[in-house]
């Protein structure tokens, strides 16, 4: 008499539950951690754009960098170089690449002067991925929302 034996199937279906419970509290905690990161990431390279324009300011009869392509030209190409490359927000869409495979971001920064050329501010569409800042003021004041961007500004910093 051979005795066999195996896992009943009420058995499997518990082990299987408690593993996607596990999982499923896993991604749950993991999740804020790649925010967190392009958040860190993002303040970091805000600081160093704010950097890059101050030294511009020095370097060019006290002007702000301008234009659609501020970021490359003003920044990145200008003599003397001020950052060594191009900075891309990672709260901007990534493009999908050969294959399907999803690449980084590569939308820059944003950045809007005020009219009167005295205020600048530099910002990352947040973790909501959308540009709720629209623009600065001749009084240094933020135009749009106050929600979830990182900026960083010479203006007052309000909305």
């Amino acid at each position: 008499m051979s005795s066999k034996r195996a896992f009943t199937l009420l058995e499997i279906l518990v082990v299987i539950f408690l593993i996607s419970i596990l999982l499923g509290i896993t991604i749950v905690r993991t999740s804020g951690v790649a925010v967190q990161r392009s958040m860190e990431t993002a303040k970091g390279d805000l600081r160093a754009i704010q950097t890059a324009i101050n030294s511009y300011f020095l370097h060019h009869s006290k002007t702000f960098p301008s234009g659609t392509d501020w970021l490359n030209n003003d920044l990145v190409n200008d003599n003397p170089r001020i950052l060594r490359q191009v900075l891309y927000d990672p709260f901007r869409s990534p493009t999908a690449g050969c294959f399907g495979i999803i690449n980084p971001s590569t939308a820059e920064y944003s950045y809007f002067t005020s009219s009167d050329g005295k205020y600048y501010v530099a910002f990352s569409y947040g973790p909501d991925r959308a540009a709720d800042i629209t623009g600065i003021n001749t009084s240094g004041k933020l135009l749009g929302t106050n929600d979830d961007d990182l900026y960083v500004t010479n203006g007052a910093g309000s909305f």
